[in-house]
């Protein structure tokens, strides 16, 4: 189900099989009954269609509910409709001649309602679920209505079912939490991680104003005397914000991190990661052209760990990889960064289940300013990814 969720009307589509697989069930059931003198489930009459009709309803219910972009309210008023009606299929057929064995639930009111409880179960707010739990919990006990097999002493395994019920989509539930949470976590990493070079790169300007205004002092010729009594102030101002950067960044980086970047390292840093390849691992070729040194501190630092997390991947996931390129063109403009493999199956590797790599990447990207994409490639084998980022900064521009 959570697979089918992402390709959108194909949940639909699988729901709607199901529910005509137990159509016909049903239908088969029906039309086949031939009761003679041994018959001994309730008489033929019109209350024999009571649970093909109310499967219709819960079934009609389901595929609404299982339709791509259904909000969680219309969900939570959708869900309960496919066990209130087995309910009243119940209470329709208790006054009936229920013979030996009674009626019993239609393979389709069983499908309908276990579809769309768990539907309810994983998309729903809390107290949907609740109330759809209570209903179908309901529902199930009404059998005892149908059949008197069904009494108080099968009430413990009637709400076992019921709890199983539920269970798939309790699954998926928590699953997507803890999806959106790990999400989160790497979103928040890679903020994190960023603001350590931001701050870096700020320290590194303050420093220069620290310079030139030391340098001020001595060439200052226009009212000389109010100049020189204000600059030892500016001068302690800025090397005060220095040290109070210094112990910002020193208590934000964590044991190990690298120190900041500078931009003309840019490409000796990418170059470190060229390798000629060897068995299981494929060789890693870095192409660089333009001028890495118009790039700020905060682009070129932000070029190379999106570098790395890119490579990283494509080593651990890119099946039978023989070359891992990394191209990088830069100019006053910004950077362009490629990277792109010629390994197979890289859309499964890559995808939600390979990591959140890709997520701090994208993340990163979108604090600068710039764009990001990654996937399959359209014209080759492999993966590629690929981002643009501006020569400002993520005020400048206006990634926030």
């Amino acid at each position: 189900m959570e697979t089918l969720a992402r390709k959108g009307f194909m949940l639909t589509v699988v729901v709607g099989v199901v529910l005509v697989l137990g159509l016909a069930t049903t239908l088969q059931e029906l039309l086949s009954r031939s009761p003679g003198p041994d018959w001994m489930g309730p008489p033929p009459s019109f209350r024999d269609w009571f649970p093909l009709y109310s499967g219709l309803i819960g079934g009609a219910a389901t595929v609404a509910a299982a339709w791509p972009g259904t909000p969680p309210r219309r969900l939570a008023l959708l869900g309960p409709v496919a066990p209130v009606v087995v309910v009243a299929a119940s209470v329709a057929l208790w006054p009936g001649d229920h013979g030996a064995y009674g009626y019993t639930m239609s393979i389709l009111e069983v499908f309908a309602m276990f579809l769309v409880a768990n539907l309810v179960a994983w998309h729903a707010s809390r107290r949907a679920a609740v109330v759809m739990a209570a209903a179908t919990t309901l529902a199930i006990l009404s059998q005892a209505l149908r059949s008197e097999g069904w009494g108080t002493d099968s009430v413990g395994w009637m709400l076992l079912l019921a709890t199983l019920t539920f269970l798939p989509g309790l699954v998926l539930r928590w699953r997507e939490r803890e999806r959106t949470w790990r999400v989160e976590e790497a979103r928040r990493e890679e903020r994190l991680s960023l603001a350590r070079d931001l701050h870096d790169v700020v320290a590194h300007q303050v420093s220069g104003i620290v310079v030139q205004v030391q340098a001020l002092r001595h060439v200052a010729d226009r009212d000389p005397a109010v100049v020189a009594a204000a600059l030892p102030q500016i001068e302690d101002a800025g090397a005060a914000a220095l040290a109070a950067m210094r112990r910002m960044v020193g208590a934000l980086r964590e044991e190990g991190d690298a120190a900041p970047l500078e931009a003309h390292d840019l490409a000796a840093a990418l170059r470190a990661m060229e390798e000629p390849g060897d068995i299981g691992r494929p060789r890693v070729e870095v192409a660089v052209e333009g001028d890495l040194g118009a790039l700020p501190e905060e682009t070129a630092s932000a070029v190379l760990r999106m570098a790395q997390e890119a490579v990283t991947n494509a080593r651990r996931h890119a099946r039978d990889a023989a070359l891992v390129r990394v191209e990088l063109a830069a100019d006053a403009s910004g950077a362009r960064l490629r990277v792109a493999d010629d390994g197979r199956g890289g859309g499964s590797a890559h995808g939600p289940g390979g990591g959140y790599g890709l997520i701090g990447m994208a993340e990163r990207a979108k604090l600068l300013g710039g764009s990001f994409t990654a996937g399959p490639a359209a014209d080759a084998p492999g993966w590629r990814v690929e981002a643009e980022l501006p020569a400002g900064t993520a005020g400048d521009g206006g990634g926030r």
